[in-house]
């Protein structure tokens, strides 16, 4: 199959036809027209380029010129001296010139020049800057990235007017590949981090990244770690802080998220209002997070191991409370415990995918009517429900969703350790956890730093 252009533009133009299927496909345009002397033909994909812009800066001045060229350097003169538009590329390949084609560009094509020039007169529909979703702050900045790559990396560039900013964009995927930006400070991103990087881009071997939590699974440095090794953001001051940090940020054409590295374990407890608080506020919000991590990571654990196993460990009169509440619950505290923690997680999960704000109110009425009428009906004891709900709610003081739901996960792992071992299954499995964090590198660099290093 024909891999480069040649000087025969109707062998040219089968071959695109051949690739685009274009007997069968309406969405590719193919203008044929006479100018420069010679024949001449326009592609694009239609909805994906502007018909009025390429009217005004490529058919007009192409068809009214009075000049006549041919040959190998046709592709150059028309760039220099015909078309009027500020983006254009020329080039021999004929898969870069279909790749081009489908993100929303057009292609010239003349008899007897074995270029193709690559003209970008992109006007496609979009999504505007709008607000955060799930990054809100109360003071600052109130604009979020979108879906179109160059929407977010003008955004950055907004706000990062450094000539040291350096934006590489490179194809990830091997079928259709899609668009990535490697971004970084110069002298200030080590360039090990940006050699590592580019090297983990190249290697992925998919045949399409569709978003970035795809991308984030494919370039992180341990597919089984317990916690995420990317901070993800969906704020543009907040990956222009990362940059200034010396990481490294990842944006994907397509998806309204950004991809920071290497991070260690206390981005994760970084949320944005952070930056714009006294540091004396700031701080002790992570600490209030750090310890709402620990809680829900830890509470119905040692609540059921204590119980069950170390109740001599227990005040007298909270233990006899206890055990009074569940005089006529049918389970044991295991089984309950258990019970309530995935019936939280139901209700969670429901909220969430309920849209607008509905689910709120279902999460809030359904925990509501369902605990009241379970500790009625004496199927769990309130001590259980005040436990469980304590927990899942210390869970929603964490800013970073994927650090939420693994230790959603590694709470239901430690429960079940506690209710069969007791606080040595606990211990056991907060020490594998540690263990674990203590190896664990983003990109090369301790997860637990500056402490683990």
């Amino acid at each position: 199959m024909q891999t480069i252009f040649c000087r025969d533009l109707e062998k040219n133009l089968k071959t695109l036809q051949q690739r685009l299927h274009l007997d069968v496909n309406d969405d590719v345009v193919l203008r044929r027209f006479d100018a420069l002397g010679q024949d001449c033909a326009l592609l694009y994909v239609e909805g994906l380029s502007d018909g009025e812009q390429m009217a005004q800066h490529i058919l007009r001045p192409m068809m009214n010129s009075p000049l006549a060229l041919a040959g190998r350097s046709a592709a150059e003169q028309v760039m220099q001296s015909v078309l009027t538009v500020p983006e254009v590329e020329s080039g021999p390949e004929v898969s870069q010139a279909l790749d081009d084609l489908l993100r929303g560009l057009c292609l010239v094509l003349m008899d007897t020049c074995d270029q193709a020039l690559r003209i970008d007169l992109r006007a496609y529909a979009r999504r505007p800057v709008s607000n955060p979703r799930n990054e809100t702050v109360v003071v600052g900045p109130h604009d979020a990235f979108n879906e179109t790559l160059r929407d977010n990396l003008t955004l950055l560039h907004r706000r990062l007017p450094s000539p040291n900013f350096v934006c590489q964009l490179r194809k990830v995927g091997t079928e259709t590949p899609g668009q990535a930006a490697l971004c970084y400070l110069d002298g200030v991103c080590p360039r090990e981090t940006v050699e590592e990087l580019q090297r983990r881009l190249d290697g992925v071997e998919l045949d399409y990244v569709l978003t970035s939590g795809t991308l984030e699974q494919l370039i992180e440095d341990d597919p089984y770690a317990p916690l995420p090794q990317v901070v993800g953001t969906e704020r543009p001051d907040r990956a222009v802080s990362f940059l200034m940090e010396g990481q490294a940020v990842l944006l994907l054409d397509g998806s309204p998220r950004a991809l920071a590295l290497p991070v260690s374990l206390w981005h994760l407890f970084h949320a944005p209002d952070d930056s714009y608080m006294r540091w004396q506020y700031g701080t002790f919000m992570r600490l209030l997070r750090l310890l709402g991590a620990l809680v829900t990571l830890l509470l119905p654990a040692v609540f059921v191991s204590l119980v069950v196993y170390h109740p001599i460990t227990i005040p007298m009169t909270l233990l006899t409370s206890i055990m009074q509440s569940r005089t006529n619950v049918p389970i044991n505290l295991f089984e309950e415990t258990l019970l309530m923690v995935a019936v939280f997680a139901l209700i969670n999960e429901s909220a969430i995918r309920i849209p607008g704000m509905m689910g709120s109110s279902l999460g809030l009425v359904s925990t509501l009517i369902l605990g009241t009428a379970a500790v009625d009906a004496k199927l769990v004891s309130p001590a259980a429900l005040i436990v469980t709900a304590s927990s899942g709610i210390c869970g929603f003081t964490l800013p970073n969703r994927e650090l939420s739901d693994a230790l959603r996960l590694w709470r239901l792992g430690l429960t079940v350790l506690g209710g069969v071992f007791g606080l040595f299954g606990v211990t056991a499995g907060l020490l594998l956890l540690l263990i674990k964090l203590a190896g664990l590198e983003s990109l090369g660099r301790s997860y637990l730093a500056p402490f683990g290093e």
